[in-house]
């Protein structure tokens, strides 16, 4: 399979499987009054747009050289980068602000037995599919310049956080 065609057969693994782990654990984080695993739903919300946006940059890098842009659109694989920089640091200071509120107006958290195996559960899918991105990324050789294209290195975004 070609590179830009595995990167966007990656991504959209990684949106369905973050969308359903984002919908698992706000249900949960609701339930048991957890702003810690609602938070972490926001964060696969986050990654999966961030796959969506990966997509789109790629197939738009794709696009071949015209008069207009006689280098063709290869750097936008950059500019889906920035992109997605700035929805990490948004989420992130979402996070904050919500976590400074609770401390403000603290709740207790109930975990149950469900909310613990949603949480292992969480971790599993992050190491399954954490691994199965960096299968793909290592099946691809390196650059001369010895990195990966931006929108590849933005797969590796995956990992085991559901921790935090």
């Amino acid at each position: 399979m070609e590179r830009s065609q595995e990167i966007i057969r990656t991504s959209w693994i990684g949106i369905a499987a973050n969308v359903l782990l984002a919908g698992f654990k706000a249900a949960v984080g609701i339930l048991a009054s957890s702003v810690a695993i609602v938070m972490d739903a926001v964060n696969n919300l986050s990654d999966a747009l961030s796959s969506v946006i990966t997509i789109v940059g790629t197939k738009l890098s794709q696009r071949p050289a015209d008069r207009k842009h006689p280098f063709g659109f290869g750097r936008v694989e950059y500019f889906s980068a920035i992109i997605i920089a700035v929805i990490v640091l948004s989420a992130g200071i979402t996070s904050l602000i919500e976590s400074v509120k609770k401390i403000f107006d603290p709740t207790e958290p109930e975990y149950t037995t469900t909310t613990l195996v949603v949480i292992v559960v969480a971790i599993v899918v992050k190491l399954i599919l954490g691994q199965y991105v960096k299968r793909k990324g290592d099946a691809y050789p390196r650059s001369p310049q010895g990195h990966r294209s931006g929108a590849w290195l933005l797969l590796f975004r995956e990992r085991p956080d559901a921790l935090r």
